[in-house]
């Protein structure tokens, strides 16, 4: 039986949400020892400036940028358990660097579940303004609810030149 395959540019938000959440899902576990408990769309929105923020743009056969928002005790979490050390131990600047890093991770694996058939270039992860950078004007977000708080990611697929 053959099955038909959607182009990624062709998925609509609410089928690109599951596949955002299974990315943040499989790194989060597999890296920092943290597991999701699912997207929480109650949650969705614009996010307070002072959120940890990272994010990165990609190009291939499907260009554009993705990005992760953290609050700033989760960001803390996060890199404490992914660097192995107490969360009072870590700067501002240590969190600000694994935010980035699982930004990379989190959208190397999204681009692998939606083309696994490409290669993509993505840039260096960079600090980002979360207050700028919810969903909506072509970005898909999602929202994802961990023990330690949320994870919020946004996607935005830009058309080849």
């Amino acid at each position: 039986m053959e099955t038909t395959e959607l182009k990624p540019t062709e998925l609509k938000p609410t089928e690109l949400k599951p596949i955002m959440e299974l990315a943040v899902a499989e790194v989060l576990e597999a890296m920092c020892f943290i597991s999701s408990e699912g997207e929480s769309p109650e949650a969705a929105g614009q996010y307070p400036p002072d959120w940890i923020c990272g994010e990165l743009d990609f190009a291939g056969n499907l260009s554009g940028s993705f990005g992760i928002a953290v609050p700033p005790a989760t960001g803390a979490t996060i890199a404490a358990n992914f660097l192995g050390e107490d969360e009072c131990d870590l700067s501002e600047e240590q969190t600000m660097e694994v935010i980035c890093e699982l930004t990379n991770m989190v959208a190397g694996t999204l681009l692998a579940n939606l083309d696994s058939r490409s290669a993509f270039t993505l840039s260096p992860p960079r600090p980002g303004h979360s207050a700028a950078r919810a969903a909506g004007d072509g970005r898909t977000g999602c929202t994802v609810a961990l023990d330690e708080g949320l994870i919020a990611t946004w996607l935005e697929i830009r058309d080849r030149a």
